[in-house]
């Protein structure tokens, strides 16, 4: 798997830099695996320490919303930020009942691609980084998230799904 559907078309100085910061991150996340396996430690530490990271991020979306349970306002702001144009993000349903993204682009599989990441590695490193998307999501009882495939598993995009509970 050569990950050739991962390749950017939105280009532009603040979109190029912001994704220089995402792969930054992801080389981060890697070598401290990689590091904690010279220790003779697995990766859990770093799922753990992503999904507080996605605790922390919903709280802070949550002190942004006028009605943090609303299902409405949940759909109408996730995904409207800056990571709309680094992820390449597309909206292809959204109604009452559901919100689904694709993402069109990864730059944390660019960077582990360079890093010469084989394709397990791969794919356990972004369910480490997902790790934060899921438990995000979990901060809001009225939503149900399901990761749909990922550009990391090979498939073209990465597809979240939120649904009403």
């Amino acid at each position: 798997m050569a990950f050739e559907n991962n390749v950017p078309t939105l280009h532009g100085e603040m979109v190029d830099a912001a994704r220089e910061i995402s792969e930054r991150r992801a080389a981060t996340i890697s070598r401290m695996v990689d590091e904690a396996a010279k220790h003779g430690l697995d990766d859990q530490f770093a799922y753990d320490a992503v999904a507080d990271y996605g605790v922390d991020n919903a709280k802070a979306f949550r002190k942004t919303m006028k009605d943090p349970d609303s299902f409405q306002e949940f759909i109408d702001e996730f995904g409207t930020d800056h990571n709309r144009e680094i992820y390449e993000m597309e909206t292809v349903t959204k109604n009452e009942n559901e919100l689904r993204i694709d993402f069109h682009y990864c730059p944390y599989v660019t960077q582990w691609v360079k890093q010469g990441k084989n394709e397990k590695e791969i794919a356990r490193l972004c369910e480490i980084a997902m790790a934060g998307d899921h438990s995000f999501s979990a901060q809001f009882p009225h939503v149900k998230f399901d990761l749909e495939g990922t550009i990391a598993d090979g498939n073209p995009t990465c597809v979240l799904r939120f649904t009403r509970k």
